[in-house]
């Protein structure tokens, strides 16, 4: 029995080796980030990551740091910590990404494990793909984006800078441990540019480790439903208060709440409000952006109710589609309030164009101004078939090829 056993060892091996070598190898994609986990510093710099880049705030009470105190695999890990909410800032590391044609068509994921200490706001991740001619030349030139900009000859007003795809992920915990967070963005054609972020958005400290981009298979696009309001927590209830996006000047004073007070309905709305000082007049508001391929060629209407008080500029709705042949396409305007109006329903409608990308839904107002904006019970649905479009033309059916007859015989003589 026991000379039985080296033969019986030698045949499993043999059968292991065969299935080994008959079932394909899978590698694991690529990680597309230069230092992911934070280890490698700039040459002569005390602690900043080498690859990585932070926002310029200009602010004192914003910090970034790269440390050992707490990691969560290796030797480092990243944060950003904040210490006032005069203005609304979104400070963020950041690193940018060159691609091509490789990417179009398929997905990009990102991950980062994130600690949240002490936050009272919003953390976030955040993976933006852009058309961005002077971003690119300027990564290439190793050179800043003003005098990328110059030395290719566009302006500001003529850049042509074009957001693709966006995913922003929101953690509001005001204490967490280690926790992995993902976002998955499509890649439209033309895409050169992807930016990656982590941030803080509010006080307290944000901590990011081990993070990773990689291209992977699209998943399949589901199509839209009809009659079916799209928006996540249209009520402004706080069941998914970090569904929207928040977009505020970094203007003294400017702010986006919830208010249990005033409403339409519900426990809840959204109050905006700012001072009276800011350098240009800005669109501020609270937005949602959705994958544009499943709403392209559809009609959609956004609607909300909105109450003004004492408000010395316009608020209103708008939406905006990004395309690959107009750029950014916007909805036709719709009523506009200011001073003060009582609850009032509004809405407007649009045709998704066939090659939008991106459809954002928003509710804005103009800042700064001094009063109060409210929003409440919004919707984002799809009616039906785009009413004013030229469907995009079919591709040519390649010619049918057809047996050439067989030639006849000569006659018989």
């Amino acid at each position: 029995m026991s000379r039985s056993l080296p033969a019986l060892a030698f045949v499993l091996l043999l059968a292991w080796s065969a299935a080994s070598s008959a079932a394909p190898a899978t590698r694991a994609p690529a990680n597309l980030l230069l230092n992911p986990g934070f280890e490698e510093p700039i040459k002569g710099h005390a602690w900043m990551p080498a690859a990585w880049d932070t926002s310029d705030t200009g602010l004192e009470t914003v910090f970034f740091g790269r440390d050992t105190f707490l990691v969560h695999g290796g030797h480092y890990a990243v944060s950003v910590a904040n210490t006032s909410t005069l203005y609304p800032v979104w400070c963020n590391w950041s690193q940018t990404i060159l691609v091509g044609r490789e990417a179009w068509g398929k997905d990009l994921v990102l991950s980062v494990w994130t600690r949240s200490n002490g936050v009272q706001g919003k953390a976030y991740i955040l993976l933006q793909a852009y058309r961005d001619t002077i971003g690119k030349m300027a990564k290439v030139w190793g050179i800043g984006r003003d005098a990328a900009g110059r030395k290719l000859e566009i302006t500001k007003l003529a850049d042509p800078l074009l957001d693709l795809g966006w995913r922003r992920v929101y953690f509001s915990e005001t204490e967490t441990d280690w926790v992995r967070r993902e976002v998955r963005v499509f890649v439209p054609p033309s895409v050169n540019v992807v930016y990656v972020r982590f941030g803080l958005m509010g006080t307290g400290q944000a901590i990011f480790d081990d993070a990773s981009l990689t291209l992977e298979p699209a998943q399949a696009v589901t199509p839209a439903p009809l009659a079916t309001n799209l928006l996540a927590d249209p009520g402004f209830e706080g069941a998914d208060d970090n569904a929207w996006e928040v977009s505020l000047p970094p203007y003294g004073g400017q702010r986006a709440d919830l208010d249990t007070t005033t409403r339409h309905s519900g426990r809840s709305s959204i109050r905006l409000k700012s001072g009276d000082e800011g350098w240009i007049k800005a669109r501020a508001g609270v937005c949602q952006v959705f994958d544009g391929r499943p709403l392209q060629g559809k009609r959609m209407r956004l609607a909300g109710w909105v109450k003004t008080d004492s408000l010395k500029e316009l608020a209103y709705l708008k939406i905006y589609c990004n395309t690959l042949s107009q750029g950014m396409v916007a909805s036709d305007p719709g009523p506009t309030f200011s001073m003060n109006t009582d609850w009032t329903a509004t809405s407007l409608e649009m045709d998704v164009p066939y090659d939008a990308y991106e459809v954002w839904a928003w509710f804005a107002y103009n800042a700064p101004a001094k009063g109060l904006v409210y929003f409440d019970d919004t919707s984002l649905e799809v009616l039906g078939p785009a009413q004013s479009l030229r469907p995009p033309p079919r591709a040519a059916a390649a010619p049918r090829r057809t047996a050439k007859p067989a030639p006849k015989p000569p006659p018989k003589r």
